[in-house]
């Protein structure tokens, strides 16, 4: 399997490289496609404002992309590496996020597929869930994430729905019985740590240990986003929009990110052991992330090149296509649908053109662990370390 994923990851990485240093005109498509299939919302979060978009702006729910437009794009596309499906929350397309996924393997063989959930609707989930695995080959990855804040009515206060937690839990056991029948099936947690929770990770964490079964038990530093509209207003933000964002100020700054930060470095570590092989990659990874993420945030300032737009892009439920959702609305590589629904001419239009080009300017630095998963594979002295996280679990 994993000579199978270096057959197709080398070629793509090297023209990457060989894009970021102008040794070819365009890139070669992403392998990584993040796609916000809706951006409906039953949470209300503290850490983000996408749950006030549709009620402020109703309207913008009808411009959501269709099925058959979702078709004819990955139509498009080149064989992509992950099918990394956001929100809002996924499963609100719960009817047919089973076929968005079956198209994204038809057309761009997509060799994983993975979607977070706020868990609100374990019956719809479950049956998501479901249809997902009936519809893509035994062979392709399925993840699914459920978030978790906090333990108890903490998880309700910052989910900021009554009840979350115990949906989680309902969520969790009825995925567990999928797993049974689903080898390719992985289910994960995954904390976001912010300014609200950041103070109780420790216990968050034992009582996961002891408390639910999973393959990965992820935590996240929360970052603001324009995709989040979490962020400070600017004069790029769209004006439908503008009543919606607002500065949650969530990311942990300084040293209390750098604590954070390493302390979640030394509990990847921890749990790497006994994990599948597939599991035990993504934790290495992980254990880098957080490392550089502490150092980028204390320097503030890049460490390794970032290939957004290049590796990774982000395709939103309008069809306007992103470099990451950090940047988002901000700069735009053009929307599909002006494209006649082809991903390559997108992909190789001056608008995305000069979005590269400003990527490439070192404008930016965050630590969305997306693109710098796919960053620390393009940079030698970042393979070197995660091989050596990776050889060490295997001891």
């Amino acid at each position: 399997m994993m000579l199978d994923y270096m057959k197709f990851l080398a070629p793509r990485l090297i023209g990457y490289k060989m894009a970021m240093h102008g040794l070819r005109k365009y890139p070669p498509h992403p392998i990584v496609l993040n796609f916000s299939i809706t951006n409906k919302c039953q949470s209300r979060c503290q850490t983000c404002n996408i749950w006030e978009l549709y009620q402020k702006n109703p309207q913008k729910e009808k411009e959501e992309l269709k099925l058959w437009e979702i078709q004819k794009i990955f139509k498009t596309l080149d064989d992509i590496f992950l099918l990394n499906i956001c929100g809002g929350e996924p499963f609100l397309r719960h009817e047919d996020i089973g076929d968005i996924c079956k198209y994204a393997v038809k057309y761009c063989n997509a060799k994983a597929i993975h979607s977070p959930t706020n868990c609100l609707a374990p019956e719809n989930v479950e049956y998501g869930v479901r249809d997902i695995l009936e519809k893509i080959p035994s062979n392709v990855k399925l993840t699914i994430k459920m978030s978790l804040d906090g333990i108890g009515d903490d998880h309700d206060k910052i989910r900021g729905v009554e009840g979350n937690f115990k949906k989680v839990l309902e969520t969790h056991e009825r995925l567990m019985k999928l797993k049974k029948d689903y080898p390719n099936f992985y289910l994960d947690a995954g904390t976001t740590v912010s300014t609200i929770n950041a103070n109780k990770l420790p216990q968050i964490i034992d009582w996961v240990h002891n408390n639910m079964e999973l393959d990965n038990f992820y935590h996240e530093l929360a970052d603001t986003r324009a995709e989040l509209f979490n962020i400070e207003k600017d004069e790029s933000d769209p004006d439908d929009f503008k009543s919606v964002v607002q500065d949650r100020n969530v990311t942990p700054t300084g040293d209390d990110y750098w604590d954070v930060a390493h302390f979640l470095l030394d509990e990847a570590k921890k749990e790497m052991v006994n994990k599948r092989n597939f599991s035990r990659i993504s934790q290495a990874l992980r254990v880098n992330y957080y490392e550089r993420a502490a150092w980028v945030q204390k320097h503030q300032k890049r460490k390794v090149k970032c290939y957004a737009a290049m590796s990774n892009a982000h395709l939103n439920p309008w069809g306007d296509l992103w470099p990451c959702n950090v940047q988002a609305f901000r700069h735009n590589l053009g929307n599909i649908r002006d494209f006649d629904y082809n991903f390559d001419k997108l992909w190789k239009s001056k608008g995305a053109q000069k979005v590269r080009e400003w990527v490439s300017g070192n404008h930016c630095h965050c630590p969305l662990v997306g693109q710098a998963m796919v960053d620390t594979i393009l940079d030698p002295k970042e393979v070197v370390k995660t091989l050596i996280t990776y050889v060490k679990s295997k001891k």
